[in-house]
């Protein structure tokens, strides 16, 4: 409850991310992600992520009988988790919600200092030992509270509960002899507004500055919300055989907060007037309905997913907001941000992967007669990039361990009419680029011309080749990145062409917009750019442009890139998050009867933008249709990459491919997977996906 009252009273005055464990939620304009905060590599990549100048931690088991009688669950909930955030919180002004509960309640008006060892029950013990946690934190913040508002789930407060049932005229009992200082939520938000403002640190009450019985807060609320009051029977509480004890005098003394942050605390009957309040202006239904339902109400894991955050949205939001959303600056800021971590001399971004390799092609000549080569497990705009330019691709069977180009196979299909050769760095794993750029160099002595190398790394930003990164093209005269929402890096759509070669960068740049030129180096007809008025010195037209060739729309926003400067942020991360899930699906599955796991080419890192399994599905007796079919149904998609392009029907009539033509190729498609990976995958994700590809083939986890 106080989580989602936190998220929806900040939201608009602070940058918030909600992490939540059980209850998948979206709220609006909040960033919220599933972590498990008993796990301490979540906890970890949850804060690389989101790098927080604030942690509010008030994730608790909180039922106090359950807890009675969970110990173990209710220890690494209260303690381990906020031992695990403490951990890891680094410069984080860190914010503890602890609980009146700590307190014995045999008194009441209880100070800070009075508060011992000896709880009153294992509840209020995890409390003061999450506390103690807390406390090795310089600059922490401790609230020690007990609340009631308005919950966003069906899970009630008192108050709420309270108010149910007396609106459905049902009788409740209250404890005339249990004794409490409970503040409304909100109430509690705005001090703990006032305590972030003014860098509160410490351990404090935070409370209603007096103290009620249950039994007089029912009736208050009942005469409040014009209920009937003898609804509520007046009970005491030792006639109720709780399985955990409880205080009967659990009232705070506030004082010394209110004395910190100079404000007067509301008293319990001001709490109950401004919980009618919100009440009446509707305010437990906009909670309700301010998004927090689930993000996928299919509950199914993907074989792959974007990771956009709250940083991403405002990069987004904030060009929306300036005077330029295309051909602004942000454009060439994303491709610095590429060509400063790739180490490439110029980038130019395009509004598509499919944009970026057309205009490779282009700028390297390709025309009617000219043959590229490639590989037939890709997508099929590797191989149309070539056909856009009249050009002819040509396949090459790939390597049966890497399902990249095989350079001996290449080596034999070059010939004097191959204009380019463009390796497709499948699935994350670059190319032996080395190989297949000493058997291009050989071949363009043999021929007599330029043979032109452009890697489609589409699916490798972040992946390294013999210690450089891909991008670099140490190995090649062109690099193709592209940005659609699975990959490492999204831009929702787009692409980029990295190259160190300031010829081909300048053709890029003029086959992405129109084939116009504007500056005065590129211009053909120079008299015409000037003004010639008699007598006075010649001024440069600042409209005047040249369209010196046929060229295209490919241009990339600003809005776009943006995102794509947001994201690259990150990138180093998603790699590190992606590799870390591999390891561990490498382990589960490399024993697995019939089923062969991803292979690394020594050189190579892999980025591993897919994850993909071959699967002797003949030998286990199961089509992969009806394989994909069972996993569906336990919430797990997958998705085959690729249909061999050369079996395409396009490609058999215009260039003569037919089945059978690169067995290798055929074989890795008629066995091939991709299972779910993508960053954002839980440690509970990454153990499903396990089990069911395990189970579904009739074996054992």
């Amino acid at each position: 409850m106080l989580g989602s009252n936190l998220a929806y009273y900040f939201r608009d005055e602070y940058q918030i991310t909600g992490l939540y464990h059980q209850h998948e939620m979206c709220i609006d304009r909040v960033e919220t992600q599933k972590c498990d905060l008993t796990n301490e590599d979540e906890i970890e990549d949850c804060l690389k992520i989101y790098g927080p100048d604030i942690i509010i931690h008030c994730a608790s088991l909180t039922h106090v009988d359950y807890c009675e009688t969970h110990k173990e669950d209710t220890y690494h909930v209260n303690v381990a988790a906020t031992q695990n955030l403490v951990k890891r919180s680094k410069n984080s002004k860190f914010i503890y919600i602890s609980s009146d509960s700590v307190y014995q309640g045999l008194k009441g008006d209880y100070k800070e200092s009075e508060v011992s060892d000896n709880q009153m029950n294992y509840y209020g013990a995890t409390k003061f030992k999450g506390e103690k946690a807390v406390e090795q934190l310089s600059n922490a913040l401790i609230l020690r509270t007990n609340i009631f508002g308005w919950n966003y789930q069906n899970k009630e407060s008192i108050g709420e509960w309270i108010v149910n049932r007396l609106k459905a005229d049902q009788e409740i009992n209250g404890f005339e002899d249990a004794f409490f200082s409970s503040i409304y939520t909100m109430e509690l938000i705005r001090i703990l507004d006032i305590c972030i403002q003014k860098d509160i640190s410490g351990t404090y009450n935070c409370a209603s500055s007096n103290s009620l019985s249950k039994y007089d807060f029912a009736v208050k609320l009942a005469k409040k919300f014009g209920f009937k009051e003898s609804l509520v029977k007046p009970v005491s509480i030792e006639k109720f055989p709780f399985k955990a004890k409880r205080g009967k005098r659990l009232s705070l003394n506030s004082e010394k907060i209110q004395n910190k942050i100079n404000y007067q605390l509301p008293d319990m009957e001001y709490s109950i007037d401004q919980f009618y309040r919100d009440y009446m202006s509707g305010l437990p239904l906009k909670i309700k309905k301010a998004g927090f339902s689930s993000k996928d109400e299919a509950g199914m894991i993907p074989y792959g997913r974007q990771w956009l955050t709250r940083s991403d949205i405002n990069a987004v939001t904030d060009v929306l907001d300036s005077n330029y959303i295309t051909q602004g600056p942000k454009v060439e800021l994303f491709e610095k941000s590429l060509m400063e971590y790739c180490n490439s001399k110029y980038a130019k971004v395009v509004n598509s992967g499919t944009s970026a390799l057309h205009i490779a092609c282009l700028a390297a000549g390709i025309t009617s007669g000219d043959e590229v080569i490639t590989s037939p497990i890709t997508f099929v705009a590797s191989a149309n990039s070539a056909a856009y330019c009249g050009g002819r691709p040509v396949f090459s069977d790939i390597d049966q361990r890497t399902y990249n180009l095989d350079p001996e196979k290449l080596e034999k299909v070059i010939n004097s009419k191959t204009k380019a050769v463009i390796p497709v760095h499948f699935a994350g794993q670059s190319c032996d680029m080395e190989k297949i750029w000493d058997i291009v160099k050989l071949a363009e002595k043999k021929y007599g011309h330029k043979i032109f190398i452009i890697e489609d790394a589409c699916h490798a930003l972040g992946s390294k080749y013999n210690g450089k990164m891909v991008g670099s093209s140490v190995y090649s005269d062109m690099t193709i990145f592209s940005f659609h929402p699975v990959k490492h890096v999204t831009t929702a759509e787009g692409g980029a062409v990295l190259t160190n070669d300031k010829d081909l960068d300048d053709k890029l740049q003029k086959f992405r917009s129109h084939g116009i030129v504007n500056s005065l180096d590129k211009i053909t007809d120079i008299d015409s750019a000037y003004d010639k008025l008699p007598g006075k010195e010649k001024r440069i037209k600042t409209w005047y442009y040249e369209q010196i060739s046929l060229g295209y729309n490919y241009r990339m926003t600003d809005i776009q890139s943006a995102l794509g400067i947001s994201q690259m942020k990150r990138l180093d991360l998603f790699v590190e998050k992606r590799r870390q899930i591999v390891n561990t699906y490498n382990q589960a599955f490399q024993n697995v009867s019939n089923i062969q796991i991803p292979f690394e080419l020594n050189g190579c890192d892999s980025n591993f933008h897919l994850y993909v399994l071959l699967f002797d599905f003949e030998k286990i007796g199961i089509s992969r249709t009806e394989y994909m079919a069972r996993l569906r149904k336990k919430g797990i998609l997958t998705q085959v990459h690729y249909i061999p392009v050369h079996t395409q029907p396009f490609y058999q009539k215009n260039c003569g491919t037919s089945w059978g033509d690169f067995p290798v190729a055929e074989d890795y498609y008629n066995k091939c997977l991709s299972i779910p990976l993508y960053p954002k995958m839980t440690q509970k994700d990454v153990q499903k996906v396990i089990n069911d590809v395990i189970a579904t083939l009739g074996g054992d986890v």
